[in-house]
């Protein structure tokens, strides 16, 4: 299983991205995707272009919300398309070098982005979150399941996941859990913990971590 974690510099007031970047870091996730739709251009491609530097030198993959163009450029592993956003086949035909993922609600959202050529799809939410309360219904643990035996790429679970949900999580199929919340709350206090806790969740993944998403 892997851990996705993804910015929100809105969310945590007196931390800025960068902060935000170097905790991913420490916490030992496997992602970062870097979701900051307001940045200008410019400041977008510097950030992202030190994000990647960084997470190279711990083995940590960096992706951009929407902005293909600026992932290409800065050197990130992918882009985040957002569900309303163009075909993943569009972006690759311009763009093949990059890991293209969906976000994706319901497994006929899934099926529609693999025949589009997406590499993997986020899934969400899962559970009950504040960021999406009253617009979108938590599909469950059940759903999760289906969409994960039911498609055939990678399903990442995001939405309304801790660290007690994980297992669950893990146990669908699902290969890997995302979220903003479930890494931007962990005091420094407890980043060794929290570290710990992602690294055993992991090792004890069946295999499913050396699953690759798909690549044209």
């Amino acid at each position: 299983m892997i851990f996705y974690a993804i910015s929100d510099r809105k969310r945590e007031n007196g931390c800025s991205l960068a902060d935000q970047i170097d905790r991913y870091i420490r916490l030992g996730v496997d992602w970062i995707q870097i979701r900051e739709k307001d940045l200008p251009d410019g400041e977008l491609f510097e950030t992202a272009g030190a994000a990647v530097k960084k997470a190279a030198a711990a083995g940590i993959q960096v992706l951009i919300n929407g902005r293909a163009d600026i992932a290409s450029l800065s050197g990130a592993i992918g882009v985040q398309l957002p569900s309303d956003s163009m075909e993943a086949g569009m972006v690759k035909s311009f763009f093949p070098e990059l890991l293209v993922v969906k976000s994706c609600h319901n497994l006929e959202d899934v099926l529609k982005a693999e025949t589009e050529g997406a590499d993997c799809a986020t899934v969400g939410p899962i559970f009950a979150t504040p960021s999406k309360e009253g617009i979108i219904r938590p599909i469950g643990i059940e759903k999760l399941k289906n969409i994960c035996s039911s498609c055939g790429i990678p399903v990442i679970a995001l939405g309304g996941i801790d660290l007690g949900r994980i297992r669950e999580v893990k146990e669908t199929g699902a290969y890997g859990s995302a979220g903003i919340r479930l890494f931007s709350g962990v005091g420094e206090d407890d980043e060794e913990r929290f570290r710990a806790s992602l690294s055993g969740f992991r090792n004890g993944a069946d295999g499913l971590a050396d699953r690759p998403c798909r690549r044209s």
